[in-house]
Formats: structure tokens, sequence, C-alpha cells
């Protein structure tokens, strides 16, 4: 099965991924835009005649190459960008063939790059969004077959996400092309396309909610619970006679031991825990493709900011529940069992557990509230998890029956488990990745299937409205040019109406549907 391009809102300082392409000009000018990625490298003070630069990063961090991509101007065409993103695909695979597998951030069954909207800021094609983007996709997803590379197409803000989504149904053409441009594994389930246009529907009428457990988290190298709470074994100094007697317990009095034990050292369990997820830099993939759906709400179970940064993009907040309720146009994150942000409050221990209903009742509450009204996709958690368990424990409890007929959530699995459905039939709609059962030596394969398929899901959700009125993408609107016009005069006609006016309320929805600025 060959590469894939991926497209994301986010921002290219913070994706995991093996090597990325920062772009710059022939005087080396890096802006403090990628302060974050850059911190503590040197570049040279001049490409000479060369396209790129390669930054070496230490292990566990992204290859950086600089990308002389600069013109004079804003009307250049992709063309001229061409061959520098061309270049650093060539450049990058052959050197990462040198990294071995330890040395990345995760163990992706395909090397995986980044590449941001080469040359759509400053870098002279600003006037000619729409023709660089098309140029942009298109050579990209040539580039991933050429070279079997994963490729992460990463824009920032909803008006070049909305156009990198274009521009690929352009390329794409009609629905009947789906299967065989998101290329699944010969092993995956078969109706993954029909279950991916189901929960883009979910997601475009705004009934989609995302429930987001740990295996999202580990595609960015943060340990999965079991890990972690080996970790945590060890850094208590149990032998493992002892550590081995522990990883048969539930994992909530796992918690309750290691808590004793910690203490014994002077440890806090929970500040110990915060230090191995309170990781700086860089989010998954999922991370990226889930906080790309237009779904406003999300809740989780992870102790981890990854899935905050990768919302908070372009100036967007977020509100996390329950610490900061703030006013961000409805978008918000619970977490039901506390952050890194304060490590007092996390929920661990089997007394932590027993007293949740008591302390955040009113967060069960809208959890409950929240699968009885939308429809829920639980992504990165395993069936077997208490997690799991106790939230759709508590709809059950609150619909008081089975679902009825589209009533149940979506939970997105690795492997085909026949009695793990059997057992959730009431309650979910169980899609997994793989139609066969575990297998330990195909689990990063059916990770990667999961990003094909919530890829898969965002391309299939996302509409022309955020660019739809900005000029500079005008070449993706060309087939409803009349409508377009017609809008665009009523720019004019509303642009200063008061505040209590029709034309006010007219001119915010043509502001989304992007006559605003860039």
């Amino acid at each position: 099965m060959s590469g894939h391009l991926f497209i994301i809102n986010g921002d290219l300082n913070q994706v995991a991924c093996d090597a990325v392409l920062i772009p710059t000009d022939g005087t080396v000018h890096i802006t403090d835009s990628w302060n974050l990625i850059m911190r503590g490298k040197h570049a040279p003070k001049s490409f000479g005649k060369k396209l790129l630069m390669h930054i070496r990063s230490g292990n566990g961090q992204p290859q950086i190459w600089l990308g002389n991509v600069g013109q004079a101007g804003s009307e250049s065409d992709f063309e001229v960008f061409k061959p520098t993103v061309r270049e650093f695909v060539k450049q990058a695979v052959e050197q990462l063939r040198t990294v071995s597998e330890d040395d990345r951030i995760y163990p992706w069954p395909k090397r995986r790059l980044a590449v941001n909207m080469v040359g759509s800021g400053d870098g002279g094609g600003s006037n000619r969004k729409g023709e660089l983007v098309e140029g942009l996709v298109e050579t990209l997803d040539g580039l991933v077959v050429e070279y079997d590379v994963d490729i992460v197409l990463v824009a920032f803000g909803e008006k070049p996400y909305a156009a990198a989504q274009r521009a690929r149904r352009r390329l794409v053409g009609g629905d009947t092309r789906i299967a065989y441009y998101w290329n699944f594994d010969e092993l995956s389930s078969k109706d993954l396309v029909d279950q991916a246009q189901r929960l883009a529907k979910a997601a475009i009428d705004n009934q989609l909610v995302l429930f987001i457990g740990a295996g999202v988290s580990a595609g960015a190298g943060l340990p999965t619970w079991s890990k972690l709470l080996s970790d945590l074994a060890v850094a208590a100094s149990m032998d493992s006679d002892v550590m081995n007697a522990l990883s048969k317990k539930d994992f909530r009095d796992q918690a309750t031991v290691l808590e004793r034990r910690l203490s014994m050292a002077g440890l806090k369990l929970r500040e110990v825990v915060a230090d191995h997820l309170d990781r700086p830099g860089r989010y998954a993939l999922q991370h990226g493709l889930l906080a790309s759906l237009s779904s406003k709400e999300a809740v989780t179970t992870n102790f981890d900011n990854m899935f905050e940064s990768a919302a908070r993009i372009c100036g967007q907040d977020l509100a996390v529940l329950p610490a900061s309720p703030l006013e961000t146009d409805g978008r918000w994150l619970l977490k039901l069992h506390g952050s890194v942000s304060e490590p007092e409050k996390i929920v661990l221990s089997r007394s932590d557990f027993i007293d949740m209903p008591r302390q955040y009742g009113a967060l069960m509450g809208l959890v409950q509230g929240l699968l009885l009204m939308r429809h829920m996709m639980f992504v990165g958690y395993s069936l077997q998890d208490e997690d799991f368990h106790e939230v759709v424990h508590e709809v059950r409890a609150a619909r008081g029956g089975p679902a009825a007929d589209g009533g149940r959530g979506t939970v997105l699995t690795l492997f085909r488990d026949e009695l793990e459905q059997e057992l959730w039939a009431d309650d979910l709609e169980v899609v997994p990745m793989l139609a066969i059962p575990y297998r330990e030596d195909l689990q990063a394969e059916a990770a990667r299937q999961l990003e094909l398929f919530l890829d898969l899901v965002g391309y299939l959700s996302t509409t022309s409205a955020p660019f739809f009125l900005d000029l500079t993408y005008s070449s993706l609107s060309q087939d409803e040019v009349e409508l377009r016009d017609l809008l665009a005069d009523l720019v004019e006609v509303t642009r200063r109406s008061p505040v209590d006016s029709v034309g006010y309320i007219v001119n915010r929805f043509l502001s989304d549907l992007g006559s605003g600025a860039s």
C-alpha cells in the first residue's frame, strides 16, 4: 500500500513527524512564527546555490529542512515553489533511511513528512492562493506514491484547510473514486467508506461530539496506560515480581498502591504523572485530524494537553472545562479526569473514582446529555477500558433502555472482536479498522488505518464555505462564479449596517463565507 497525503488544520511547529519543511528566503530570514520548532537551532546565513538546508535535530525530534521559497511580489505560481518541495521530499526520504526506529518519535509504518502552504504568506503567492494550493496538493499527492511516504499538509486556519480539501476534491473526482484514493489495507473492514460518510454527515449537521482516549496520544510518543503505570512502578523502586503482580490489578488499584509507594520515597503520584505527560511540543496526527473536524464539543479522559494544542489554531480559543469556561464561540473540551495543568485534581486512584459522582456530578450530567442528544464518536479507547465502560453505563442509566435506531454512538477500534461487538450492540456502532482479531505485529498499521479513516471523515465533512468569498482563492470556486459575485455585491451593501439591522446579521454570515481578512 502506497503513501498517503493527509490534510489537517494545524500548526507545523507542533505536528509529530519525522521531517518538516520550514519556508524561508534567500537571506535565510526565519520569521518569529517558527520560533518553537527552531528553538536552539542555528541556521547558516546563506543558501548559496542550494534550494534547501538540513538542520539536524536530536533523537525523538523532527529533522528540519529550510527551504528557499521566497519570491518577490504576490502573484507567484506554484511552479516556482515546486522544485523546492520535490527536493525536500527526496532529501528527507534519503536521510531518514539512516534514522533508527528507536530514534523516531513513534514507529509509524511509513516515514512521515510535514509541509505547510508553501508560498501563501510572505513567500510571493498570497494573491494566488487557489492556484497555489491546487498545485501543492497535486504535487504532494504524486510524491507520496513516488517515494512511498506519508505527507501531512498542515494548513494554518479554516480558509486554507477548506481550500486544500477543495483542491483534493477536484483531484479525487467523484465519490466513486474515494475507495481508490483512500487505499485502505486489504485486511481493513469493507464498510469504512460508508462509515466515514455517515460520521461526516453528523459533523456537517453539528451533531458529532468527540470522545478522546489515551490511544490518540500514543501517536505522539506518550505512554499508554499500561506503560505509564509500569514507569511509575519503576519510579517507586518496585522489583520485577511485585511489578508483575501489580500489573494484574485494576488500573485504579494499581494507582492506589503506587501512590503509597511513591509517598514513601517522598514523591507525589499526580506530580510524577504530570511530569511524564506534560511534554512541550508535538501532538499526534490523530489530534490534528480530530481538531480539524467541524465539531465544537469534545470530551476526554486524557490528562495531557495535546488536543488543546491541536485545537487552538490561528487565534481560535478553546474553553477547557471545568477549569476555564471561557467564551469561545461554543468551542469547548471537557477533561473528565483532570489535567496535567492542575496535577492535584487528576483522577487516578480508586478513591478518586469513588468521589467523582459527588465532586463532578454536573460534568457527568453534561456527558449524559451529549450522548443522549448528539452522536458521540469514541476514538483511542479499547472496549475493555474502564473509562469507556463508565461513560456508556451512565448513558444507559439516563436513557433507561437500548438506543433507538440511529441513536447509537460510534466507537472506532483497531481490530475486530465479535464478542465485543455483540456486547455493545444496543449502545454503539463498533467500527474496527482491520477486520481481524488483535495482532501485536499489526498494531502500528491498524493505527495508520485509523488515521486514513479520520482523514476521509475530514475530507467528506469540509465545505468550501470558509474561503468562498475570498478572491485570492477564486480559482477554486469557478463553478459557482455567478453565486459568488452576487454574494460579493451583498458584502458591499451590508458592510456598514448597524448592529440592530438585518444587514448586520447578513454581513456576519458573509464573513463566515470568507469575505473578511485572510
